[in-house]
């Protein structure tokens, strides 16, 4: 046992940096944990830490002896709290980061019904279109278009995200319906932003996702607000379907283009390696991806959607000789 508080200090050690660190998260004293890792020293006849007056560093002995302990103690603790959660209802707080439109359209609504099934879950959902380090912001589940690039964490696909061209009636009835891409030169575009450079982003249409330059008087970085805009008759905006399919089926905005729909865009949900995955960030997400995979509105094909529509307004298909549209610089 003595062996086992030295090898559990010092693992805790080195993830905190420091033996308070460490003595915080252990619930001792920091002379304690010093004291066990020191016992460890000389038991093993090697020393693990270098200690100074301002930092610990790793020896070669205590890097080697760190990847082979950090490992177990993980397994460790993953079998200690699926033991535990087995027991009782599971507890705490799953910090969630989303994309700002899917988050408040999709995500929202479920959290009562999730909350009802698991009562002692606290959800912490933070609406962001910002790319988060979730590790550092101590995120434990991320809902974002495309899959981040860390390896360290598990991504699971939600839905596909096919975008459409649309415009308000009012609009349409005073400048006329694209029947075809090259009719968009001819058209006031509501572009989508890029939220580092405020460069205006092309739209990318057709299974070929041949990007268009297109061109307007208003760009904005939010795609809720280039929808509102175009709900109030300012132009057309090119946005996802599951957003603005509701304002679709009211009646409010008419889809465009329905033979030019975006493709190559999906929705995922993020969350560290299912090792050590704590019980209640598990239940959210495997709640989570089964409700959202559920929704017809985001597993069924975009084009029966669209053919769905009361009064079937979408405007008719180009003749398949009539080319895609001019390519964006």
């Amino acid at each position: 046992m003595q062996s086992l508080r030295g090898v559990l200090g010092f693992v805790k050690t080195v993830a905190a940096g420091s033996f308070a660190g460490a003595a915080r998260e252990l619930g001792v004293t920091p002379v304690a944990v010093s004291k066990n890792v020191q016992r460890l020293e000389r038991e093993l006849g090697v020393r693990l830490l270098q200690r100074s007056t301002r930092r610990l560093g790793l020896t070669e002995e205590g890097r080697l002896f760190h990847e082979r302990c950090a490992g177990p103690l993980q397994a460790l603790a993953s079998a200690h709290a699926q033991v535990k959660d087995s027991a009782g209802a599971p507890t705490g707080v799953v910090r969630v980061t989303s994309v700002s439109p899917f988050g408040r359209q999709y995500v929202a609504p479920l959290l009562p019904q999730f909350s009802s099934r698991y009562p002692r879950i606290r959800i912490e959902l933070d609406i962001d279109d910002a790319l988060s380090d979730m590790i550092a912001e101590r995120y434990d589940v991320g809902i974002r278009v495309g899959m981040l690039r860390d390896g360290s964490m598990v991504a699971r696909e939600i839905a596909p995200l096919p975008f459409v061209v649309c415009g308000a009636p009012a609009y349409l009835a005073a400048r006329g319906t694209p029947r075809v891409p090259d009719d968009l030169a001819g058209h006031n575009c509501l572009c989508l932003s890029s939220r580092g450079s405020g460069r205006a982003l092309p739209w990318v249409l057709g299974a070929a996702r041949t990007p268009m330059a297109v061109h307007g008087n208003f760009a904005c970085n939010d795609l809720t607000t280039l929808v509102t805009a175009a709900l109030h008759g300012q132009g057309l905006a090119c946005a996802p379907l599951p957003l603005v399919l509701p304002l679709l089926r009211a009646g409010a905005l008419v889809p465009l283009l329905p033979d030019w729909l975006g493709h190559g865009h999906h929705v995922f949900v993020h969350y560290p390696s299912r090792r050590g995955l704590p019980a209640r960030v598990r239940h959210f997400v495997n709640f989570l991806v089964d409700a959202l995979r559920a929704n017809r509105d985001l597993s069924t094909d975009a084009r029966v959607l669209l053919d769905a529509l009361p009064g079937a307004s979408v405007a008719p298909a180009a003749p398949p000789e009539v080319s895609v549209g001019r390519r964006g610089r």
